[in-house]
């Protein structure tokens, strides 16, 4: 019995401990320094840019991003371009959008492909190719990107025949060669 007892001592005190352990270490840190060390960065992202827990911050939202688009999140490197082709964004810029566009569409966000599409086709960050527009609208749409079929088909509109087939040469190189050779 008195085994027992020790025992159950034992294990009140080690559950005591174990109760108290995270009070005692977030005293050291800030409450950003934990999250930061403790959530992954395509996550630490959403909780700064959502506020989750009174915690928006845009700065380490971008940051988070940063880190995550850096690492190879392809859903990370597609909301940073959302954020630099914001016009309301102090961050905007179609260059550094149409960069991170281009990032994740070859790592085949087929969002970001048809967004791809979108700022070749009106020049946007970038020089005016409708024929690499419809390249990326049909990858898009390949990758099951619905709404791309609208855009290329419109854009198609306005092409000659030979920039067409151009386009789907370009997209065909482009798919079959997993992304490694899309055009400039």
């Amino acid at each position: 019995m008195d085994a027992m007892r020790r025992f159950n001592r034992v294990s009140a005190v080690i559950c005591l401990l174990l109760a108290c352990a995270p009070v005692a270490i977030a005293q050291d840190f800030e409450p950003n320094e934990i999250l930061d060390t403790a959530v992954p960065p395509n996550k630490l992202a959403g909780v700064y840019e959502h506020g989750s827990g009174g915690l928006q911050d845009p700065a380490r939202t971008v940051a988070s991003h940063h880190k995550a688009a850096a690492q190879g999140d392809v859903e990370a490197q597609y909301n940073l371009a959302k954020m630099y082709e914001d016009q309301d964004s102090v961050l905007f810029d179609y260059s550094k959008a149409h960069s991170w566009y281009r990032m994740a569409a070859t790592n085949g966000h087929r969002g970001a492909q048809s967004r791809l599409g979108l700022l070749l086709e009106f020049g946007k960050g970038v020089a005016q190719s409708r024929v690499q527009a419809h390249m990326w609208y049909s990858i898009a749409f390949s990758n099951g990107n619905k709404a791309a079929a609208f855009w290329r088909d419109s854009l198609a509109a306005d092409l000659e025949p030979y920039e067409i087939l151009t386009a789907q040469i370009l997209a065909q190189e482009c798919l079959s060669s997993r992304y490694r050779n899309c055009g400039s």
